[in-house]
């Protein structure tokens, strides 16, 4: 009889422990699980099943080229599934990623496969709108120039029921970023006279943003688009006198066939200049 109970306190204690599990599974990430490992075990979300579901879509999209040592945004997508909430692992070989103000539900841990590597995860479950859940993150690019680096993520699709049972998780497929030397214009000045170029918006953008630029002295004016290796894509204006105002000028990467990545627009007046950074993310 003492037997019998003993067995059945076990079983209720190891159900007990279960659930505790899975509900904290589902309140907060689990670092260190992003990459797939050798070991099967050890990869994925497998709090919401033991191997990834085709039935769910995880995606990264970005600039597939950033400087050195510069921050890049990125989107983490999860679509299908349970759809009713989810989370995420974000990580990288090379560079960094960081939480973006942008979005909140996600934290930094220090993973516990790799000492004194991080990765991203979500602080809890973030509802799906509209069938679709986006995460937000920012990118560090490594300090070397020409490498290759990866970015690495994961991603659930959850009941939101406090278990896990009939939640399904993905794999994204790993993300190549091309890690480019420093762009460097001739030309380019620091403090530009007679005019002021501002910040495009919406920046990052696709396809189109908006270039504004003041110009306090008449002249003639050139309005040009680089790639990051400093190659003219577009000249959007081509030495045209402008009298003093405020102007704006769209662009649509869409008419030059661009790929994701960071471009850079350049204000020029007789021989000073400036140069400003903008990032298309399709």
């Amino acid at each position: 009889m003492n037997l019998r109970k003993t067995i059945f306190t076990l079983l209720a204690v190891v159900f007990l422990i279960s659930i505790y599990q899975n509900i904290l599974a589902l309140r907060d990430g689990i670092v260190g699980w992003t990459k797939k490992t050798r070991d099967p075990q050890l990869q994925g979300c497998i709090c919401h099943g033991l191997d990834p579901s085709t039935n769910v879509f995880v995606g990264i999209s970005g600039p597939s080229s950033v400087e050195a040592n510069d921050t890049a945004i990125y989107y983490l997508k999860i679509t299908n599934g349970p759809k009713q909430a989810g989370g995420c692992d974000i990580s990288t070989s090379l560079g960094r990623v960081i939480t973006s103000a942008l979005d909140t539900t996600l934290r930094t841990e220090e993973s516990v496969f790799e000492p004194f590597g991080f990765e991203l995860t979500h602080k809890y479950p973030k509802l799906f709108v509209n069938d679709t859940l986006t995460f937000i993150f920012k990118y560090i690019a490594p300090n070397t120039p020409n490498v290759t680096d990866t970015i690495f993520a994961n991603g659930n699709s959850v009941n939101h029921d406090t278990s896990s049972f009939g939640d399904e998780w993905n794999f994204a497929n790993n993300f190549l970023v091309s890690v480019t030397p420093k762009v460097s214009i001739a030309g380019n000045s620091s403090i530009a006279k007679g005019f002021e170029l501002q910040q495009n918006y919406p920046n990052p953008f696709n396809p189109e943003t908006i270039i504004n630029f003041n110009i306090s002295k008449s002249s003639n004016i050139s309005l040009q688009i680089f790639d990051a290796t400093g190659r003219s894509i577009a000249d959007l204006i081509n030495n045209k006198f402008y009298n003093s105002g405020n102007y704006s000028v769209t662009f649509n990467a869409g008419q030059y066939g661009l790929t994701s990545g960071v471009y850079f627009y350049k204000l020029s007046s007789n021989s000073v200049s400036e140069l400003k950074k903008m990032i298309l993310v399709k």
